[in-house]
């Protein structure tokens, strides 16, 4: 009897599992493509009901981050209505509501490299991301893919004769070969940041934009530890950002050497993946 007492009366004082989680995570970073949409571009009724159930019950606040533009992001916000604060092109812009709060761009004698480098290569596809216009080398099956995907709208079919100046980012996609070799040729000169998000695709930023530099940036804006953090991912573009905050989790689509480097690995996209790691670290 008196031990069950001593329980109950424990029971009161102590902060319960879901307790002690709220307390210590203090934010949550969700990548688009691959973690929080399926392959088939959509997001799903569970990850739905997941992300709603945490907002109202644990007050979360939880925070899109992206290699997407605004307006690509905007296509699923408008869909969960997470927090106004943005983060696109991997963190080249931060935006808060209609104001940007940090940015970044590939300078434009580098940018003008790297474009000539791409075209003489013969990259089928070519993506030069400034704000929200984007311009392309063409309509190709890829130009069609991303379209799809983001249901956004490319501002030209064509890159002769642009003039690089404020470009975000650079993405080039074309077969795992020529990927390959071009994702070595840009490398090796430094000046920017690659990510090979798939064996298909190579996105390209500025030296100071990585989505762990980023993470790094909103801990210190709204002072939040990192330890305190959570961040959910699948590509290359996510490693660093898994490794930096204090709960970084992998998709099970993401590859071996991400799942490695993770505090733990939820299942995949196309299985809730994001719904399934709320559940847990958000009972």
């Amino acid at each position: 009897m008196c031990q069950h007492l001593f329980d109950w009366c424990l029971c009161l004082f102590l902060p319960q599992k879901g307790d002690r989680l709220k307390q210590t995570i203090k934010a949550i970073f969700l990548d688009i493509d691959g973690t929080l949409i399926t392959t088939q571009k959509a997001v799903s009724k569970n990850v739905t009901t997941e992300i709603q159930r945490v907002q109202s019950v644990y007050k979360t606040p939880m925070y899109y981050i992206s290699a997407r533009m605004p307006k690509g992001i905007n296509t699923v916000g408008s869909q969960l209505k997470l927090n106004e604060l943005i983060i696109a092109y991997t963190g080249a812009i931060i935006m808060d509501g209609k104001n940007i709060i940090r940015e970044s761009h590939i300078t434009s004698d580098i940018s003008a490299r790297i474009i000539k480098e791409v075209t003489d290569a013969n990259i089928e596809y070519v993506g030069l991301y400034s704000y929200d216009s984007w311009y392309v080398n063409g309509d190709n099956y890829w130009t069609q893919r991303e379209i799809l995907g983001t249901k956004v709208e490319p501002d030209g079919m064509d890159i002769k004769g642009f003039t690089p100046g404020n470009i975000h980012k650079i993405m080039l996609r074309d077969t795992p070969e020529k990927i390959s070799v071009i994702d070595e040729q840009l490398r090796a000169h430094g000046q920017v940041n690659v990510f090979k998000t798939r064996d298909t695709t190579l996105e390209i930023f500025d030296t100071s934009c990585s989505k762990a530099v980023s993470v790094k940036f909103m801990s210190e804006h709204f002072n939040i530890p990192l330890e305190s953090m959570m961040a959910i991912g699948d590509s290359e573009g996510d490693k660093e950002m898994i490794q930096t905050v204090g709960y970084g989790i992998a998709m099970g689509n993401a590859e071996e050497s991400i799942k490695e480097i993770a505090f733990d690995v939820t299942t995949s996209n196309d299985e809730d993946g994001v719904a399934q790691a709320l559940k847990k670290y958000f009972p």
